[in-house]
């Protein structure tokens, strides 16, 4: 192998090391954050169970604010997630299309480029399943307050409420099997999988909007 070669070698392992650090380091200060609203919401939806309307008013205008800026954050998080598969997954063919013209001096050191690209891009799959997974958790716990709300109001026992309820529940659960199912997924299968995991989370989120309205209105 020449200086020359063995020198590109090098810069481009380097590289690779400091895109990673910067990918993790994002990734866990974003995490964080998510991390400090998801255990704020938590606890002000158990406090809502034992307040008076006046201060359930402002708890609730918190969850709001609170659940715009989670959103929004797992938002970012997921886009930068996905950022990087892109070019892990650019980096794993260019190292195979390499690997088809190597010498016997260079192909070792191929092969092990291409085990730690592939160990990065296992792991930010890891990631991007775990943020979906929390995201699912999270509209659950968004379904039960909707639900503990109409049950408040009186208007769970409505069959319109009821089966806005149902559907709610239904589509939760048809994205979590979605979500299931991209865990398991080739890394052919996995970009049109990942995008039925999102149209999925979006139906529950619209159904959730729906039975929200429906209940306000049912209460009136």
């Amino acid at each position: 192998m020449s200086s020359k070669t063995h020198a590109l070698e090098e810069q481009a392992t380097s590289d690779f090391e400091a895109g990673k650090k910067a990918f993790h380091d994002a990734l866990t200060k974003a995490q964080g954050h998510i991390d400090v609203a998801t255990a704020e919401l938590g606890k002000l939806r158990a406090d809502l169970k034992t307040q008076t309307a006046e201060a359930k008013a402002k708890t609730m205008a918190r969850v709001d604010e609170l659940t715009k800026d989670l959103d929004a954050k797992r938002k970012d998080e997921q886009a930068q997630i996905e950022v990087r598969l892109k070019q892990l997954h650019t980096d794993i063919e260019k190292i195979h299309a390499e690997l088809k013209h190597a010498t016997a001096d260079s192909k070792a050191a191929l092969e092990t480029k291409a085990k730690a690209v592939r160990e990065e891009y296992d792991s930010a799959r890891r990631a991007l399943t775990a943020s979906l997974d929390a995201e699912l958790v999270e509209w659950k716990a968004r379904i039960s307050a909707a639900v503990e709300a109409a049950a408040e109001k009186n208007v769970t026992a409505k069959a319109a409420i009821q089966a806005k309820i149902a559907d709610l529940r239904a589509k939760h659960e048809a994205a979590e099997k979605k979500l299931h199912a991209l865990k398991q997924a080739s890394e052919t299968a996995y970009g049109e999988l990942q995008h039925g995991v999102r149209e999925a989370i979006a139906e529950v989120k619209t159904a959730l909007k729906h039975a929200r309205a429906d209940i306000a209105a049912a209460s009136k």
